[in-house]
């Protein structure tokens, strides 16, 4: 796992409503938490190189400023996330571009049925935040705004 990978995994951790994140990938395990743990971490198994990284909640929590917070745009269901919408076509959207609220960004499919994902609000894309093709729960956060 690259350290741009593992920014990416930081900053998913930072704007998901959750305080811990475990990804196992190629042989490769990290375990991110938000704020400090004082208790001492189980000895991973032999076979898989871990990497722990704790996240201190001043870094993981958003800095108040006048300027509007990020938002994310969350899976509205379970299912297979898809930035096009056939194989082979171009993106709903992509880094960079403005989007209007309601505007669809992308498709989860679940057992051959098809969820739009639409945008919350109105902004621009900041990041995309999962993989197409990538097995998704609802709410996962997909992408960023800015």
């Amino acid at each position: 796992m690259d350290l741009t990978h593992v920014r990416r995994l930081i900053d998913l951790l930072a704007t998901a409503p959750v305080t811990e994140l475990e990804v196992e990938e190629g042989g490769c395990r990290i375990r991110i938490t938000r704020g400090g743990s004082t208790q001492p971490e189980a000895a991973p198994p032999a076979a898989l190189p871990t990497v722990a990284a704790h996240v201190p909640a001043a870094v993981a929590q958003p800095v108040a400023a006048p300027v509007a917070e990020e938002a994310v745009i969350a899976a509205p269901s379970y299912g297979v996330f898809h930035l096009s919408p056939a194989p082979g076509a171009p993106p709903f959207v992509t880094v960079g571009q403005d989007v209007q609220a309601g505007q669809e960004v992308g498709l989860v499919e679940a057992m051959k049925v098809f969820n739009a994902v639409r945008a919350t609000q109105a902004g621009r894309i900041a990041a995309v935040l999962v993989e197409d093709g990538t097995e998704v729960e609802a709410g996962t956060p997909l992408f960023r705004l800015a």
